[in-house]
């Protein structure tokens, strides 16, 4: 879920809203947004635009991004939406309506959104909010402030993401890719939307009808094969694109010669993080606050092990030994993999449903040297 501090300015990857029509993100003639403070439950009070019913239209200006893109944009000041100093704590709505066409009809949808404390603001884009946590158990706000649920959720949100070699969040950024002689380029984070394309060292940018971006979420879903393929086409011969090709564009053998600006990141359709990647993470920071690092004083002897209770699967008369397992379990060896991490089966699972493949540029369709 979203989060916005008190006196945080919203931004374009927080609260966003993204039109597309047959998945192509698509402008629309009218986008507006209404912001509820629903801390007291639904149907809750509008508090932005603060006269009621009123819409604040972002289908042009600022608020509107990128095309088929939008995100909540305060107009009269000039910035972002920013919740107030004294803005209710908790969760608030923000209401969004749209239609493609002067005569069509509004659709609208809706999304939730935290308002935590102004000293608890993050430069991490968090994928799970400090009231999840709270609402998952950890309410003893003296124990855990803010600010430490906070540090924790960045802590082992990193430790995620570093176990499954990607992120969650749209991240835009330029790369510089080695070319492989091949039309493909193969990527390790799933495409989202591609601005540009510079290849072979060339300043300009490649024409959009000129390669394809594999970037779907659906059938088949790109995300687990994120690529860019280049079209061939006799009417692009060149220096720079093909030189000997014979009309076939090929990312040239070279060393960062190829540049992409882009959006990258495993999101669903609605750029929202994966829910099995939030319980993950939320199991993952709640078993670590509750798990203190010491037990005890440290400096006092250690209290001795609980003892072990279970099935008695194996006793030997002469030699004294004795094997315990859980009651209907299967003993079986641990698993290395977060070994010192976490012991949870579910969370291990999860992160391995999300890995990133490892990447082997292969060159393909070599060229004359």
């Amino acid at each position: 879920m979203p989060t916005l501090a008190r006196g945080q300015e919203n931004t374009p990857s927080i609260l966003n809203w993204f039109i597309s029509i047959n998945g192509v993100l698509t402008d629309a003639y009218e986008v507006g947004y209404q912001i509820y403070d629903i801390t007291g439950g639904l149907p809750g009070t509008q508090i932005f635009p603060v006269t009621p019913g009123n819409w604040e239209t972002v289908s042009s200006g600022d608020g509107h991004f990128s095309v088929g893109s939008y995100y909540a944009y305060n107009n009269s000041d000039d910035n972002g939406y920013t919740p107030t100093i004294t803005a209710s704590l908790g969760t608030h709505r923000i209401q969004w309506r749209w239609k493609i066409n002067l005569g069509s009809s509004y659709q609208s949808d809706a999304e939730d959104f935290e308002v935590i404390v102004e000293s608890s603001g993050s430069s991490v884009d968090t994928y799970i909010s400090i009231q999840d946590v709270r609402d998952a158990g950890v309410t003893d706000e003296t124990t855990f402030p803010d600010a430490t649920v906070l540090s924790n959720i960045e802590l082992w949100q990193a430790v995620l993401e570093r176990a499954c070699r990607q992120w969650f969040v749209p991240k835009t950024i330029i790369l510089n890719v080695d070319g492989t002689d091949s039309d493909t380029l193969h990527f390790g984070v799933p495409i989202i939307e591609i601005d540009y394309i510079k290849i072979n060292n060339s300043d300009d940018e490649l024409d959009t009808d000129l390669y394809k971006v594999y970037n779907a979420t659906t059938y088949p879903d790109d995300r687990r094969n994120p690529r860019i393929k280049l079209v061939n086409s006799r009417y692009c011969v060149d220096i720079f694109t093909a030189p000997m090709g014979y009309g076939s564009l090929l990312f040239r053998k070279g060393r960062q010669n190829q540049e992409i600006k882009g959006t990258f990141g495993f999101v669903e359709d609605d750029m929202s993080v994966p829910k099995p990647i939030q319980r993950a993470l939320l199991k993952l920071v709640v078993e670590k606050m509750t798990k203190p690092v010491y037990i005890g004083d440290p400096a006092t002897t250690p209290t001795p092990p609980p003892p072990i209770i279970g099935t008695l699967l194996e006793e030997w008369t002469d030699g004294h030994r004795l094997k315990y397992g859980i009651a209907g379990a299967k003993i079986t060896k641990r698993s290395p993999y977060l070994t010192g991490i976490t012991d949870d089966q579910e969370i291990i699972e999860i992160i391995k449903m999300y890995r990133a493949p490892i990447g082997c540029a292969t060159p393909a369709n070599p060229t004359y040297r």
